[in-house]
């Protein structure tokens, strides 16, 4: 009797153990990983080492550095619990997958303990946090191999989201720039008298105070935090990494281009209409405006990659059906 096919490929495909169950036979190995996470948690969450009078942990570092204005890594505290999520997301891939210990893992986790070292030596928190997904991807990979570690590559890779840039304050002084020049051009095609110099804006007759674009209006924040929404969004809804890099690019220019525009209507209302409101109440709650238009910007785009990769694979399989018609009428 012939081998059924399909019972041989669904054999090939059946994970061999779940790492849940690995665990519960594997009671020795059990409590040597829970002495590595134990470990982990010691050095990464409980011993101080850094801050100003070394008074903070790798993990207090991070949720203390995300608070602070001057930052503008406001998202960073909720960066944990997205990484959470998507992991759990992925909880029936993950417990589906072969479980295969591998060595390699080891070079990985080495790694990311190299990086812990020197930012101990050198006292540097962000090499420290930095370090961190490369050591639970090396203790993955380890354990219970690459098949499971794979769906934890890109949650961990999230942590970075969380880290402060340096040369931060660097990047929005340019950003305060590109804001005021564009604000500035787009101001005077549609008729306001204005004049620009440096990161401010004015009325050429004087008939109202200076606009001074400051690092809160450089658009820093809400260009972080939409490459951040960029990423999760093409990593949920895309199957194709190139799709995902993309969105992620593209989220660049839409969040600058956002905040330029609401840069514009305060300089177009204190032109038009009334300074004051402007650059007061205007001012405040305008970026809950346009920050959704920097959203829709992402979905157009994401929407018009989708569609026009199923019409370019339409049109390949129409001709090659018709080419193949074409043949058999032929012959």
């Amino acid at each position: 009797m012939a081998p059924n096919p399909e019972t041989n490929m669904d054999t090939l495909k059946a994970p061999s153990h779940d790492p849940w169950l690995w665990c519960r036979k594997n009671v020795v190995g059990s409590l040597f990983l829970a002495s590595i996470a134990g470990t982990f948690v010691y050095f990464y969450w409980i011993i101080p080492i850094f801050g100003n009078f070394r008074e903070q942990s790798v993990i207090e570092w991070i949720w203390a550095i995300c608070g602070k204005e001057e930052y503008d890594y406001g998202h960073g505290r909720f960066v944990p619990f997205v990484i959470l999520f998507l992991i759990f997301r992925s909880r029936k891939k993950i417990l589906s997958s072969r479980v295969s210990s591998q060595w390699w893992g080891i070079a990985v986790l080495g790694l990311g303990i190299l990086f812990y070292i020197i930012s101990v030596r050198t006292i540097q928190a962000r090499i420290a946090a930095g370090s961190i997904p490369f050591i639970i991807y090396g203790f993955l990979v380890f354990v219970w191999g690459k098949q499971i570690a794979r769906h934890f590559i890109f949650p961990l890779a999230l942590l970075y989201f969380a880290i402060p840039l340096p040369g931060l304050i660097q990047a929005t002084n340019g950003l305060q720039i590109i804001a005021t020049k564009i604000a500035y051009h787009i101001s005077t095609i549609l008729g306001a008298d204005v004049i620009a110099g440096g990161t401010e804006i004015q009325s050429a007759d004087g008939s109202w105070d200076a606009l001074k674009i400051a690092e809160g209006c450089s658009g820093v924040r809400s260009l972080i935090a939409l490459v951040f929404i960029a990423s999760i969004y093409g990593y949920i809804t895309q199957n194709k990494v190139w799709k995902l890099g993309v969105l992620m690019i593209t989220s660049v220019p839409l969040a600058i281009l956002a905040n330029s525009l609401r840069v514009t209507t305060i300089v177009l209302m204190a032109e038009f209409w009334n300074a004051e409101f402007a650059a007061q109440t205007y001012h405040n709650f305008s970026g809950f405006i346009f920050f959704p238009l920097g959203l829709l910007g992402l979905m157009l785009v994401g929407f018009f990659i989708n569609s026009g990769w199923k019409k370019k694979s339409l049109t390949v399989t129409t001709n090659v059906i018709s080419k193949a018609n074409s043949k058999n009428s032929t012959d």
